[in-house]
């Protein structure tokens, strides 16, 4: 996306938002999704904060949520490329026993997280670390339960290695797929885990607008600003739960 055509972009949200505001339909709290009551601080910025807010930030990966919360009990989760904390604050929220291991490269990004993890009430259990290779993640020690969560724009590809973390062929994970700026991408995660994992494939897909009132009475030009990704394609993630756990 060009600068230009970004900053006007910026500009028609930060409009939009606060027309939104005086009407009340947009806060500091996330009205939809399996993390319908997470706090944002007030005032503060962060990437998708509208998006995520009203509930349509990767809907796609709801009804995975929804089930997890159901089905799984994880007592540990590790949460590689945190950004602000969306993730580690929001499945801390969800999983109330589990303590949590957010790794976010950026300093500004990790000082965001702490801010969520204050709002939510969940800082006791929450650990924030720095850039994680996968010399982090092969020292580390997983607890029997464990769940990865993995969003590293295309770092999947040197990160999640079973070669080099052995452990991961024993735990759940969820990570974020990039073959819109790395070809091959998935075909390369799969066939690292195809062999010791089952695998559940999610795809980036549209809005069905009318569920979300917030939206309603703008223009599409409005509409794409407010809530469309800006990456050049689609993308996929990948659920894989171990076929045997050892």
């Amino acid at each position: 996306m060009g600068f230009l055509v970004y900053q006007r972009k910026r500009v028609m949200r930060r409009k939009i938002e606060a027309q939104l505001q005086k009407k009340g339909l947009y806060g500091d709290e996330v009205v939809r999704g399996p993390f319908k009551g997470m706090k944002f601080p007030t005032g503060k910025y962060a990437s998708a904060r509208f998006e995520k807010i009203i509930g349509t930030n990767e809907h796609e990966l709801f009804p995975l949520l929804e089930r997890l919360a159901v089905t799984k009990h994880y007592s540990e989760i590790i949460n590689v490329g945190a950004a602000e904390g969306f993730y580690g604050v929001g499945l801390a929220m969800l999983f109330k026993d589990a303590r949590v291991i957010c790794y976010e490269a950026l300093e500004d990004e990790r000082e965001q997280c702490r801010q969520m993890l204050e709002a939510n009430g969940v800082g006791d259990r929450v650990e924030i670390r720095g850039r994680c290779s996968a010399s982090d993640l092969a020292a580390h020690k997983p607890a029997q339960n464990t769940l990865v969560w993995m969003d590293i724009d295309t770092g999947e590809r040197q990160v999640l290695d079973p070669a080099l973390v052995p452990w991961l062929k024993n735990v759940d994970i969820c990570v974020e797929l990039h073959d819109c700026l790395e070809a091959g991408l998935s075909d390369l995660i799969r066939g690292r885990f195809e062999k010791t994992h089952r695998i559940e494939r999610f795809t980036l897909s549209g809005l069905d607008y009318d569920k979300y009132p917030e939206l309603q009475g703008l223009l599409f030009d409005e509409i794409h600003a407010m809530v469309e990704h800006d990456r050049r394609g689609l993308h996929d993630w990948f659920f894989m739960e171990p076929l045997n756990r050892s």
